[in-house]
């Protein structure tokens, strides 16, 4: 592989895919991490003992604190989608145009620009050509695919050859990886499915059981749907690997941070409290802001993913807002 590949963010999930690319071709895998405690550890023990603990780590992993002298070919962005823009911006900044025309990015992250209001394909577009953009997607718990357990993703490209070419970088046995061209739908899909898992999470910590759990996530999946026709996705992308796939897993496990968060809050725990506790990012906190006023516009139905809003941002009752959800007018499917 002659190809250069950086990783931004060591997290769980920014390390999963260093590490499959770096099982993957026996050469350098670049690992920026923020935390200069996590580099080291990575490379002087080939373990992230703050994301990915008693894991070991492939040896061609380099992890790094400081990219801006680094012009690779490939980008997997993997840091939360709020630090996106700024990210991005501080990097090509620092590069010429030229060294800029020969980056492609793959945006591993899940959520919006809230300050901009805007897909993560949308902000990056202000860096790159669409071309250069690809979404990778699914359900994949970062511990499982480091443990090689069998694992299919989708990769959406405006962009065929980039499609290819990323599917090549990251395929493997274990590691499956099919394509797509609806990067809108593949995004939005990621992005609220995180606030469907804390919406599923409360469902169960209220205690009101499977029964409701399983409503909740079929209604949701609805207005999911609702919003990625809206944003201009296809409908069918909402029962892809990124859409289905992903609901599935991150609404029914504990080892969903979001579905974990949402059964601490219908348990009656402070929000507060249960982030300062984690040392990893709830995506669909932020996300459930974004999206309450990035999909105001467009006048949609979506009172599942307004409870959440309202609960987690507004501050409301658990309770009141699970009522009021009970209460409404029974409509068609």
């Amino acid at each position: 592989m002659k190809n250069k590949i950086l990783v931004l963010g060591a997290g769980a999930w920014g390390t999963a895919i260093a590490n499959l690319l770096a099982e993957n071709h026996n050469k350098k895998i670049f690992l920026w991490a923020f935390e200069k405690k996590v580099s080291e550890d990575i490379n002087k023990k080939k373990i992230n003992s703050q994301f990915l603990p008693k894991i070991k780590l492939n040896k061609n992993i380099v992890a790094i604190n400081d990219f801006s002298k680094l012009i690779p070919n490939y980008i997997f962005i993997v840091v939360p989608s709020q630090f996106v823009f700024s990210i991005v911006k501080k990097y090509t900044d620092s590069i010429t145009k030229e060294n800029k025309k020969k980056i492609s990015v793959i945006i591993c992250s899940k959520g919006f620009d809230l300050k901009k209001r805007l897909l993560l394909s949308d902000v990056l577009k202000s860096f790159f050509s669409l071309k250069k953009i690809a979404i990778l997607s699914g359900p994949s718990f970062a511990t499982l695919v480091v443990q090689k357990k069998p694992t299919a993703v989708t990769v959406a490209s405006s962009n065929l050859v980039l499609s290819k070419k990323v599917r090549e970088l990251l395929k493997s046995k274990q590691f499956r990886v099919y394509l797509n061209n609806d990067i809108i739908g593949v995004q939005i899909n990621g992005a609220i499915k995180n606030i469907l898992a804390i919406a599923a999470g409360i469902t169960e910590g209220l205690g009101y059981g499977e029964n409701a759990r399983a409503a909740i996530i079929c209604r949701g999946i609805n207005e999911i749907e609702k919003v990625s026709i809206a944003f201009g996705g296809k409908k069918q992308t909402t029962l892809s690997l990124s859409g289905i796939g992903d609901i599935f897993l991150t609404c029914s496990s504990v080892s969903s941070r979001n579905y974990k968060f949402g059964f601490l809050i219908g348990k009656g725990k402070n929000k507060k409290d249960i982030l300062k506790s984690n040392n990893t990012v709830t995506e669909g906190v932020e996300n459930c802001k974004s999206l309450y006023l990035i999909k105001k516009k467009y006048n949609l139905d979506t009172p599942i993913l307004d409870s959440i809003y309202k609960i987690l941002v507004k501050g409301y009752p658990v309770n009141k807002i699970a009522n009021l959800l009970l209460s409404r007018p029974l409509k068609k499917e």
